[in-house]
């Protein structure tokens, strides 16, 4: 019997006033401030034994996705990543180990590309073996007054 097609999702918006994100699954997304406590804005939808219980897909349930909202205090970047760098960057502040090593010091040039490129090869030099994708959004400073 061929198992029906499925995936998870994750999608972030980010813009002056703040940053909002959508999930379904494993798929995460994390707000990486340029100082400051780096902060997990999605939750798997796992159960026991990090079984998935929400998903994409021809035999998923009826399952709406999760949404979340937050306003900054000042700069810094929204990943969205899927459970592949998950399994070798389990937490907010192990990425930004990872970022901060590679930012020391910030080469001229160095953008987002570099850092999801520098995520991904990591997850890749740690035997990654599932679908490792890393999408990082910059973001300034958020606008006074909202």
């Amino acid at each position: 019997m061929d198992a029906a097609p499925a995936c998870t999702y994750v999608a972030g918006i980010a813009g002056p006033e703040g940053i909002w994100c959508a999930w379904i699954g494993d798929s995460r997304a994390y707000w990486l401030p340029d100082e400051g406590t780096c902060l997990a804005l999605t939750e798997d939808d796992s159960g026991q034994h990090e079984a998935l219980t929400a998903w994409l897909g021809a035999d998923a349930d009826d399952s709406p996705a999760r949404t979340r909202s937050y306003r900054p205090q000042g700069p810094g970047r929204l990943l969205l990543r899927t459970d592949g760098l998950t399994r070798h960057l389990s937490d907010a502040d192990a990425l930004r180990a990872v970022l901060t090593r590679v930012r020391r010091p910030t080469p001229p040039g160095h953008g987002p590309l570099d850092d999801a490129r520098a995520l991904i090869g990591y997850a890749l030099g740690a035997g990654g073996q599932d679908n490792i994708t890393a999408l990082l959004i910059h973001t300034d400073r958020p606008r006074r007054g909202y």
